[in-house]
This record gives structure tokens, sequence and C-alpha cells, in this order.
């Protein structure tokens, strides 16, 4: 029976050990959760573990404090460190995490364990997640090695991120979220850059190259991957038509909709109901 505190969730694990340079992923996940949602592993776990906050807020106990990790945090717990965490907003939380092996003098890649790091929002990392995770499912050739790579890749992009947010550009980055933050709550209206721009006084062609900075996306592309982001859902969950779905998201055509779908999953929007409702 599925845990009332799910929404749903998609997991996947690794059927050797064999990884890259003595590292090896144990599985990789991706979780949609209810209010009320706990973690506790009061022993912890054999191995490590790279826990990120995609949506939504979690509340950790961390060396007997409570902390609170916003949407784009991430935390690393190493093996035997008890991680205990809830869930407690009302809308439900989207999060992703890797178990994994590691040499005994592994470093954490310079970060420390148990302690929550905040960033902005990055698609280019729920990717790289969403990618591990299709890699254990269908298990190519040396999907082993490319999955380390992948999560080599996630904390590589991890520190730049927070040595770009503590330079000169890191200025602005109250702003540019704060324009995210704005972007997920009306991501159905037709803003225009010069009309995001106004909410950090700043004019488009500075605000774009700011927040292509930043985000590593120009800010029409950040925002057409939250609606696709919703439109996915929308197409899992509910029996609206696809047409339906595309005006709900934001896309005035629905021939806009279903290329601008095709172009960024590599299917069309039936095909892909099609796929995640028989699973």
């Amino acid at each position: 029976m599925r845990d009332k505190c799910f929404v749903r969730s998609k997991q996947s694990f690794q059927d050797s050990d064999r990884g890259l340079a003595g590292y090896s992923i144990v599985s990789s996940g991706h979780i949609f959760a209810k209010q009320g949602r706990t973690i506790t592993r009061p022993q912890g776990r054999s191995d490590f573990l790279l826990f990120y906050v995609a949506k939504g807020t979690e509340h950790f106990r961390l060396a007997s404090c409570q902390a609170v990790a916003e949407a784009s945090s991430f935390i690393l717990f190493r093996p035997n460190e008890p991680p205990l965490h809830v869930h407690r907003d009302e809308q439900r939380g989207e999060f992703y995490y890797v178990h994994f092996t590691a040499p005994e003098d592994f470093d954490l890649f310079g970060f420390e364990s148990s302690r929550i790091y905040p960033t902005l929002p990055s698609s280019s990392i729920c990717d790289l997640f969403e990618e591990i995770i299709g890699e254990l499912q269908t298990k190519k050739p040396a999907y082993e090695a490319v999955c380390m790579a992948k999560l080599f890749c996630i904390f590589a992009l991890l520190e730049r991120k927070i040595t770009k947010e503590s330079s000169p550009i890191g200025q602005y980055t109250n702003q540019i979220s704060f324009v995210i933050q704005t972007m997920n709550k009306e991501y159905q209206q037709e803003r225009s850059l010069k009309d995001y721009a106004a909410l950090c006084h700043m004019s488009k062609f500075h605000f774009t190259r700011v927040f292509k900075e930043i985000t590593g996306r120009t800010p029409l592309e950040y925002r057409n991957k939250i609606r696709l982001d919703h439109a996915k859902e929308l197409l899992t969950d509910t029996s609206y038509s696809i047409g339906e779905i595309g005006r709900r998201v934001g896309y005035s055509s629905n021939i806009y909709f279903c290329d601008a779908f095709k172009k960024k999953l590599g299917l069309s929007p039936s095909q892909y109901r099609k796929m995640h409702q028989q699973a």
C-alpha cells in the first residue's frame, strides 16, 4: 500500500558495485511528498547520502538543533550519521536523493556533512538526477560509471553555484530569487522580459545576462521549464485533455504547447501520459 504521506516516488537501484575511481551509486530517487512525511534512521546508513530539495521546504534535526532546508538547498550525510527530516508544508514537496559509496578518505568534495547549503534553483541539477535515475532503470552497458560521472557533475555544479553566488554577481541573488518565486506563482501569465526586469529595477538586457549567469537559462527558458514541469504533473495526475493542460500551464496555442513539450522531453504530451499512467 502506498504511504499516505507520499504522492508518488520514483527510485532505482544499482545491481553491482562497479562505479568510477572507487565510487559507486547504491540507489537514487525522486520523491513527491505530502505533509507529514517523516524519514528517520537513528543509526544512519552504511553509505553516503546527497539530499536535494527541488520544491517546498524540509525540516531537519541536526546535532540536536532544528534547521530548515528551503527549495534548492542540499545536504550531505556520511555513513552512520542519523538523518531525521520531516515535510511540514501543506503543499507537496519534491526531493531528489542519491545513496553512494566512496573511499575511506572521501572529503565530501569539500562540503561539510549534516549542514544545509542553500543555493538558487537549477534545472540542470534536477535534470542530472533524472538522468541518473534513468541510467539505473535501463542499465545500459557501463551505466555504473555513467551514473557516477553524472553525480560528479552534480557536485561540481553545486560547488560552482555556491562560489558564484558569493561572487560579485551574487549581489543580485535576492532579486533573481524573487523573480523565480514570481514565475512559480504566475507561470501561466504572459509576462514579458521587460516585466520581469522591472521587478529587479534593471534593463531587460542586464536582467537577462544576470539571470542566465546565475541560473544557466534565460528567463523565458526558465519559465518554460516551470510550465512543462506542471504539464507533466497534470498529464500524470489528471484526465484533462491535452489542449486544456496546455492552456492551464500558460500556452495559448495547442500546437506550440505540443512542440515545446516534445522538444524538451522527446515525447509528445499524449505519449508521456500513456507511458506514465501505465507505470
